[in-house]
């Protein structure tokens, strides 16, 4: 395997295989080219609520961010890279959370003070949201990758599966390193995996133009047929439907990423979503052909 001069967070944020894992996944980012720094960055790891079984990493080199992911575990204990990002995008911002508050009126520093809280949440697939407890009252939940305030009953009943998932979960910190795998067909030695160069394309929001709303869904299949959609339509919007909510969006489609083995056979599509509005966030194809659909943006 290859090894990495990336740091690992010295602080017990996340277990040990989480910390190999997130490893492993910084030496696949790197091959993109020489000057991503990936492998050389160090780790910071924060759990994103109970019961989530998740945790962002933040990649740094010095003061400089490299990027970001969102690591999970599924039932079987198997871990996935749920999302990433590169640079200085990435969600959990703090100055968007306190654009947020002050929207509401609100200072952290007081409701802390006061007896209230914050805490980090990932709901899959995608949702990642700040829970902001205060005293005497309701708590308020807010999207991290554009600050938008989320509805409060869909988010209540996130956090009560959340916390019937906690008491089913056995703990993560017996899974060995060995067995974390992010599907069986995908066990491939990390040294054969690599990443293309990113394809992205220009931003745009698709509030500008609704008519993609009465559109019919284009049909992708993997992101070949994307690019295809891409020069015939050149804006393209993903959209989870009544599951919005639980992706940020509708958003536009910003790009993609493939990686591949060492024969060059494509074993990963990461598609990017968002980037204008919000955090560019690169997700699995998969997940996003599961939950959504595509839409062109006609002109």
């Amino acid at each position: 395997m290859a090894t990495s001069t990336a740091e690992l967070h010295s602080d017990t944020l996340a277990p040990d295989a989480v910390q190999q894992f997130a490893r492993e996944q910084t030496i696949i980012l790197s091959t993109e080219h020489e000057r991503n720094h990936w492998d050389h960055a160090q780790l910071d790891f924060y759990p994103l609520g109970p019961g989530t079984r998740s945790w962002l990493v933040y990649a740094n080199v010095g003061q400089s961010p490299v990027g970001y992911m969102i690591i999970s575990a599924n039932d079987q204990g198997q871990f996935q890279l749920s999302e990433y990002g590169h640079g200085e995008q990435r969600p959990y911002n703090f100055s968007l959370l306190d654009q947020a508050l002050n929207r509401q009126q609100l200072d952290l520093k007081e409701l802390i003070t006061n007896g209230g809280g914050l805490q980090l949440r990932y709901a899959p697939p995608l949702l990642t949201y700040w829970k902001v407890e205060r005293p005497n009252d309701d708590a308020i939940y807010i999207d991290a990758t554009n600050g938008d305030t989320l509805p409060t009953g869909v988010l209540n009943a996130l956090d009560r599966d959340s916390q019937q998932a906690t008491k089913r979960m056995k703990s993560i910190r017996s899974i060995s390193v060995q067995a974390v795998v992010i599907t069986p067909e995908d066990s491939l030695q990390v040294s054969s995996l690599s990443v293309d160069s990113m394809d992205l394309q220009p931003l745009f929001d698709p509030a500008d133009n609704l008519l993609w709303i009465t559109s019919k869904a284009l049909s992708i299949s993997d992101v070949k047929t994307l690019d295809q959609q891409w020069k015939e339509h050149k804006k393209i919007v993903f959209s989870a439907d009544q599951q919005n909510v639980l992706y940020g969006g509708p958003l536009p489609v910003s790009g993609y990423q493939i990686w591949r083995d060492d024969r060059g056979t494509v074993q990963k599509q990461y598609v990017a979503i968002g980037g204008n509005t919000s955090v560019r966030r690169f997700v699995p194809l998969q997940t996003l052909l599961r939950d959504g659909h595509f839409y062109a943006v006609k002109p």
